[in-house]
C-alpha cells in the first residue's frame, strides 16, 4: 500500500532564502531512500512563508526510516529555528486506475 504525505508548514517572516539554501540537500538525498516514490517541497507562489510538501513511500516502514535518515534529522535540526508552525497528513492510498493517454484525448 502507498503511503502519501501532505506537509503545510509556515516559516517565521523573512527566513525563506535560509531554508531554501539547505533544503535542496534533503530533497535529493530522501528521493534516494529505499522506498521513496515522491518527494518535493515547494514554496508559496501567494506568500514567502508557506512551505508546502508532497511525498509517496512504499510503506510505512519506509516512512518511518525516513524520520530517522542522518541527513532529514539534519535538515529537521536547521529548519526547527526556522519554523513558525507544521502540520502533516498521512494517508494509505491504494492506486485506483493507469492510464496511457491523458483522459479526453481521444
Amino acid at each position: 500500500m502507498t503511503i502519501i504525505v501532505s506537509v503545510k508548514y509556515t516559516l517565521k517572516p523573512g527566513k525563506r532564502e535560509e531554508l531554501l539554501s539547505f533544503v535542496m540537500d534533503n530533497v535529493q538525498n530522501t528521493r534516494k531512500e529505499q522506498g521513496n516514490l515522491a518527494y518535493s517541497h515547494y514554496p508559496s507562489l501567494e506568500n514567502d512563508q508557506d512551505m508546502f510538501v508532497f511525498e509517496m513511500w512504499e510503506s510505512i516502514e519506509y516512512l518511518n526510516d525516513h524520520i530517522n535518515m542522518p541527513h532529514y534529522i539534519e535538515f529537521s535540526e536547521r529548519r526547527k529555528p526556522l519554523l513558525q508552525s507544521y502540520e502533516s497528513q498521512t494517508y494509505a492510498a491504494t492506486l485506483y486506475r493507469t492510464r496511457s493517454t491523458a483522459p479526453r484525448s481521444d
